[in-house]
């Protein structure tokens, strides 16, 4: 039964048409799918992100702080790009696997248990970025998951807060020119100079927008 749900949702992406949230979320564990709604991209957020980033056969995208990757499953099954997920929980890890593996997009996609110190943004025609430390801010009851070493007061999350958003805005400052940037809920703090607002719609509750960089890029 779940692989006939699969294979139906697999060929409305790859058709660009509408799939409930409800619909795609059957790939994901019981336990987590809770969590969708709030934290992750919804269905039709991720159809129009990926319409946005433009992606080829060539492409890799870059999404910070993946999750459960729905993004990126859904961003595999809309377009001929691949996709690396940065996301440091383990559990939300194998999650995504999973659901890559029942959507037979694995091999376009790689999710890896990280954070965003740990890899060359230069490298991505495209970044996508949900407000990926938003859970920072909120206490530990009413996040995601959350792992042992994460912060545990409220001003130990706040200064990790501030020191991640700190560093995309770095790594963003480094973007080739021609690379695009979409964010939905923004990321916590200012696009560098030498992006161009080319995008802007309210969709799902929030703010999608498209960000193109035109000014050179900084040394790393």
């Amino acid at each position: 039964m779940l692989s006939a749900e699969t294979e139906a949702i697999a060929r409305r992406l790859r058709a660009h048409q509408p799939v409930l949230d409800a619909q795609f979320d059957v790939v994901f564990p019981d336990d987590l799918r809770p969590w969708s709604r709030d934290h992750w991209t919804p269905v039709v957020v991720a159809q129009r992100a990926v319409a946005w980033l433009a992606c080829g056969a060539k492409d890799v995208v870059l999404d910070v702080g993946a999750g459960a990757g729905k993004f990126c499953v859904i961003g595999a099954l809309s377009c001929e790009a691949s996709f690396v997920g940065l996301e440091r929980r383990p559990a939300l890890v194998r999650a995504a696997e999973r659901a890559a593996r029942l959507l037979r997009v694995d091999r376009r996609i790689r999710f890896d248990h990280s954070s965003v110190l740990a890899i060359d943004w230069t490298r991505f025609a495209g970044v996508y970025l949900y407000n990926p430390f938003g859970e920072l801010l909120l206490s530990i009851d009413a996040r995601h998951a959350s792992e042992p070493d994460e912060p545990r007061s409220t001003q130990q999350r706040r200064e990790a807060y501030d020191r991640a958003v700190a560093e995309v805005e770095r790594r963003l400052a480094e973007l080739s020119p021609g690379t695009r940037v979409v964010t939905f809920h923004g990321f916590g703090g200012q696009m560098p100079p030498g992006f161009e607002l080319m995008g802007r719609e309210i969709i799902a509750r929030g703010p999608l927008e498209l960000w193109i960089k035109r000014g050179p890029g900084r040394a790393p």
